[in-house]
């Protein structure tokens, strides 16, 4: 993942309320942009990503790991 890449939540296998959740997230926000890249979260810390959503207009940290890639820049 890079700063530009356009990115959507993932939807998570289990347990049955993170699908739900995630679907919800992945619905209300859709897809947004990367904007920057680091560290986050404690014990462990973890690569995070500040991304900016264009349907709500709102930005959002969240951990690289929950989120993939739909276009990436070149």
């Amino acid at each position: 993942m890079k700063v530009s890449d356009l990115v959507i939540r993932k939807i998570c296998d289990a347990p049955e309320w993170k699908s739900r959740v995630s679907i919800n997230q992945r619905e209300l926000l859709g897809c947004g942009v990367i904007l920057s890249k680091q560290m986050g979260g404690s014990n462990p810390r973890h690569p995070c990503i500040t991304v900016y959503y264009a349907k709500t207009g709102q930005t959002y940290d969240i951990a690289e790991s929950l989120m993939e890639v739909i276009s990436e820049i070149r």
